[in-house]
């Protein structure tokens, strides 16, 4: 999910918030909070060991790996979750050998990354709602303060009747808001993972 965008064209392509929410280091915390969510459900399930996610979890930290390496050897995988899981496997069995044994448990390569890239989707619409309400808000300003005044109306591309500066704000605030709307119903709702 890397942005690969241009240092000197990003800000105009999109957004702080955005770039954060699509790099690779949150990418990959993404992945391995997979891990780490995986581990204690399956120990609450008694699937694994309780005592392997105290050595599992904390061991999910995205600045523990060298990016560039698991870029790398993805090429060579076909995935980037076959070399974070063997990465995070070895982290884990430096301090405990037998947890180990438990990380990525009954998972599969497409199960991190599918959920990773829902928690990246979440995280983007949140970003982008956030951009829509300051937006919205505008809008709205400008419709209260310009309810009065007159522009151009238009149709087929020739000039009609005058209307309000303030309605035509109002409209681009109303559907700002009904596409903000339709954002956090995918986020309560379409975000579905299979697992």
């Amino acid at each position: 999910m890397s942005t690969s965008l241009s240092p000197l064209l990003a800000p105009m392509l999109s957004s702080a918030a955005m770039r954060a929410v699509c790099d690779d280091r949150s990418t990959l915390q993404n992945m391995l909070d997979f891990e780490a969510a995986l581990a204690r459900a399956e120990a609450a399930t008694a699937v694994i060991p309780a005592s392997a996610v105290g050595s599992i979890a904390p061991a999910c930290k995205a600045d523990a790996f060298d990016i560039a390496a698991l870029a790398e050897a993805a090429t060579r995988s076909g995935n980037l979750a076959i070399p974070l899981v063997k990465a995070l496997t070895a982290n884990v069995g430096k301090a405990d050998a037998e947890a180990a044994r438990y990380v990525h448990w009954g998972a599969t390569s497409q199960d991190v990354i599918d959920t990773a890239t829902m928690l990246t989707l979440r995280a983007g619409i949140d970003a982008l709602d956030a951009d829509l309400s300051r937006a919205i808000k505008g809008f709205a300003a400008l419709a209260r303060a310009h309810r009065a005044t007159a522009m151009v109306a238009r149709t087929w591309l020739q000039h009609a009747l005058p209307m309000p500066f303030g309605l035509k704000a109002a409209e681009y605030a109303a559907s700002l808001a009904r596409a903000r709307c339709r954002l956090r119903r995918l986020s309560r709702e379409g975000l579905a993972l299979q697992f």
